[in-house]
């Protein structure tokens, strides 16, 4: 049985309604500029000239060598210009301009060849798919896996040319001489899976194909699609003898052995924030403005991604033409992913589908470490789900990537955000009616998961609302005084906060609402007669000796809050006693909206509540549960950590609370929990 287990589920939020259900819709543009250089690395030198005019299907780029692919125009038209054009910074492509005209008209007849491996691999030179990729091995794996969000092209392929996948498998094995073909889709795509099911059937055994054929329904978790996971998970131990393909190669090597049409085509999802999304059967080398346009047009300020959103390269829209990897464009909100300085949460350990360590990778980046092979950084797929989950807004995956790439940082700058962009002149040649480069880009991923420290910290105080209003109504003659006590202890709190950086020059974090919380949550764990001036220096010390001297969030050894209580008023009854009702909304509110996980909380209330019932009717303990337990002030980076952590803080409350302490058994539990929790946070580094 195939293990389908391991991943992330990224598709709750049903972005694929958009486009599911819409089929491929034919458009041709007035004018495409196809690249000689569609595979990274690989030139073509041009074999047509300015004016020439040109069929769809031509060869306009052959290689030097003939184990790649030619290319071949798109659309019957005149030649324009052939340009130079900078596609990224430092990378130039040359590029084939061609303005379609309608006056000749050509027929295509199809290729009269057999259909053995010498045939097959000449034909494939002159189809537009490179030889270079037939590789001998027992097993062929076509990736019908949809695997990025939004992204829908691939599932419609499968639902409208299923035939020609199934042909075209047989095909590639053919040449390749495979013994097993292996037809991956997701599980939950029921009539994509029954598709391929009955074209199996119907043309399994064309050509006299005696491989068994294996359909594949795979859990769709991302990123099953990446190559590397899709070897193993279906291939197992025989990973290093498989081949990968997508199915776009399937349906272009039928298209080319049947009909006689070379690669010029390509499927693409047009999605996200355009009038009209739509699936696409489009030239090659059609301009993506042009298809925005043809859709119905984009807000002024979205950004323009041409892949999905966790792999997906930003692009400037009118000076990028569509290519044959190209399966999807992305019209998404720009938004400023504010970036806080790592809580040390460990989430980016935990999805890693390779199990490696990015937090420590980029800690080694950002200090120049130059020799940091230990780390593994070149087993990284750069699938981004580290920086997808990571609260702080890291940018581990770009970071990881440098590393990868042998990059060593020389110089950080504490204030660069995510959005900065190194911008390079364009060397253009004739190239006058074309804008320059867009100076707006960002780094994949370009969505992240819900739980941000910002949205973690504006939650946690709203599930406190109905705490504050249940301490008012349970203490009428003192109203006034709490509520000074509550705006007295927050703006403390934000004003140490703020000066401390300014005065240290160090990266505002501030904004991201933590300061706040701790002035609020401060306030309600102090009784009802506490005096103002006690409230106010309690905020400042938790923030100066509970947050900052450490370094900041995620840095202390002792929660903040728990600092304050425990130096003014450690044995003072709080405020929030006995309203243990309005806690466990906090508690509830916090796991519905998936600020923390529900597990952890309950596991700690339960043992609580057998071994000292009493303790179930304190809002101290429902405090301590919805935000101590999980607090990214003081989260260890393991799993392991989490449930010692968990476990050692139940049992803390148990025996404080026997040898006499109250309430305030809850405080001296999670400080001493938090002093001893970096005993059991060992490292988990990768093994090889």
């Amino acid at each position: 049985m195939v293990k389908t287990d391991h991943g992330i589920d990224v598709y709750k939020e049903s972005w694929e309604q958009l486009t599911r259900d819409k089929a491929f819709e034919g458009y041709v543009p007035e004018e495409v500029c196809i690249s000689l250089c569609q595979i990274d690395g690989i030139l073509c030198h041009p074999t047509v000239k300015e004016g020439d005019y040109v069929f769809k299907g031509q060869v306009i780029g052959e290689p030097d060598d003939e184990k790649y692919a030619c290319i071949h125009a798109s659309i019957s038209g005149r030649v324009e210009e052939i340009f130079q054009y900078q596609r990224s910074p430092g990378i130039f492509e040359t590029f084939v301009c061609i303005k379609k005209e309608n006056g000749k008209q050509r027929e295509w007849y199809p290729f009269s060849v057999e259909y053995d491996k010498d045939t097959i691999l000449k034909m494939m030179y002159r189809i537009g798919i490179h030889k270079e990729d037939i590789t001998s091995g027992k097993i062929l794996i076509v990736n019908g896996f949809a695997n990025e969000p939004y992204i829908t092209s691939g599932y419609r392929l499968i639902m409208e040319s299923s035939g020609k996948i199934v042909i075209g498998a047989i095909l590639w094995s053919i040449a390749a001489e495979t013994e097993e073909i292996y037809l991956c889709v997701n599980e939950d795509a029921l009539d994509a899976v029954s598709k391929l099911k009955r074209a199996v059937q119907k043309y399994g055994k064309n050509l006299g194909n005696r491989r068994p054929i294996w359909i594949i329904p795979m859990k769709r978790k991302y990123p099953k699609g990446n190559e590397q996971i899709i070897r193993a998970v279906v291939a197992g131990k025989k990973k290093n003898m498989t081949k990968v393909v997508s199915i776009a190669e399937m349906t272009a090597l039928y298209d080319g052995i049947y009909d006689g049409e070379p690669w010029t085509r390509v499927g693409v999802t047009l999605s996200g924030k355009v009038m009209y999304p739509k699936n696409l059967w489009i030239p090659i080398g059609t301009n993506v403005n042009e298809m925005i346009e043809y859709c119905g047009g984009m807000p002024k300020d979205a950004m323009v991604i041409c892949g999905g959103p966790f792999k997906g390269k930003t692009v400037d829209a009118s000076n990028y033409w569509i290519r044959r990897e190209t399966t999807g464009i992305l019209v998404l909100e720009s938004k400023d992913i504010v970036e806080s300085s790592c809580v040390k949460c460990g989430m980016c350990r935990e999805y890693c589908p390779k199990k490696l360590c990015p937090d420590i990778i980029e800690k080694a980046y950002l200090k120049g470490t130059e020799n940091i092979r230990d780390l593994h950084a070149d087993q990284c797929i750069g699938c981004g789900i580290c920086s997808y989950v990571c609260p702080s807004g890291r940018r581990l995956t770009e970071y990881v990537g440098q590393v990868k790439k042998g990059h060593v940082c020389k110089k950080v700058d504490e204030n660069s955000m995510k959005g900065s962009y190194i911008d390079l002149n364009s060397k253009i040649r004739n190239m006058k009616k074309l804008g320059s480069l867009d100076l707006k880009s960002q780094s994949a991923p370009h969505i992240h998961r819900r739980g941000t420290i910002q949205d973690v910290m504006r939650n946690s105080i709203y599930g406190l609302i109905p705490l504050i209003a249940g301490v008012f109504i349970r203490n009428p003659e003192s109203q006034w005084h709490i509520l000074s006590m509550l705006i007295i202890s927050s703006i403390a709190a934000y004003l140490t906060e703020y000066f401390w950086q300014q005065y240290q020059g160090k990266y505002m974090t501030v904004h991201d609402g933590s300061a706040i919380f701790t002035g609020i949550l401060l306030a309600l764990l102090f009784s009802a007669e506490t005096s103002l001036w006690k409230v106010a220096f309690a905020s400042v010390i938790s923030i100066l000796l509970g947050k900052q001297w450490f370094g900041g969030i995620g840095c202390a050894p002792i929660h903040p809050v728990i600092v304050g209580k425990l130096l003014f008023q450690p044995f003072g009854v709080p405020v929030i006693e006995p309203l243990w009702y309005f806690a466990v909304f906090a508690l509830g509110w916090l796991i519905l909206t998936r600020m923390i996980p529900w597990s952890y909380p309950a596991v700690y209330l339960i043992i609580v509540s057998v071994f000292q019932p009493k303790l179930i009717f304190s809002a101290s303990v429902y405090i301590a549960a919805a935000y101590f337990v999980w607090s990214y002030e003081t989260l260890t980076p393991t799993r392991f950590g989490k449930w010692t952590f968990t476990l050692l803080l139940a049992v803390l409350t148990i025996i404080f609370f026997k040898i006499g302490m109250g309430s305030s058994c809850v405080c001296f539990a999670v400080a001493f929990a938090d002093l001893f929790r970096h005993l059991f946070c060992f490292p988990r580094m990768k093994r090889v």
